[in-house]
């Protein structure tokens, strides 16, 4: 089967008298499957989807977690348990002004160099380059972060906190 302009296999015309290439072995796969699948040019099915036999009984597969013990479940969760997740409100503020000040700066240097080189892609990748590197440095609760921990009230008994319903004052609602 030649193209339109009466060439080789795997290249079509371009429309202008030109030659537009197009790869051999993508033609030549689009070509057994519209042959295959009938005269009416149909595309034959594909093979089936990765997720295909992925179901929990499928054979020759283990489901997720098959083969650990509960001693090593609980040794991960406090692995997990013990890596700290809290930002105090100071490193919250200095977190935010860290990733606005890599932001700002990416956007500008690439803006520069974006305009410099005429290359607007240019531009992009510095600044996807500069929120990557904004997000490595202040999603994690990094140590700088939790410097000034929240003092917290120290627990208090609750006999102390009930008080009885007569040694509270009423309250004197004023007329208006």
């Amino acid at each position: 089967m030649a193209g339109a302009g009466g060439g080789t296999p795997g290249r079509r015309s371009s429309g202008r008298g030109g030659r537009g290439v197009f790869p051999a072995s993508s033609a030549a796969a689009f070509r057994s499957a519209t042959t295959s699948a009938g005269s009416r040019g149909e595309v034959a099915p594909g093979p089936a989807p990765p997720t295909a036999g992925l179901r929990s009984g499928a054979p020759g597969r283990l489901r997720r977690g098959a083969g650990r013990s509960p001693r090593s479940a609980a040794a991960m969760l406090s692995v997990f348990r013990s890596i700290p997740t809290q930002m105090d409100y100071k490193g919250q503020k200095l977190a935010e002004q860290i990733f606005q000040g890599i932001i700002l700066v990416s956007a500008v240097i690439g803006f520069i160099y974006g305009y410099i080189t005429e290359q607007f892609g240019w531009t992009v990748y510095i600044v996807m380059a500069g929120f990557a590197l904004s997000c490595l440095l202040t999603l994690p609760p990094w140590p700088m972060y939790r410097r000034n921990p929240l003092k917290w009230l120290p627990v208090q008994e609750s006999g102390t906190e009930e008080k009885k319903a007569a040694d509270r004052k009423p309250k004197r609602h004023s007329k208006s």
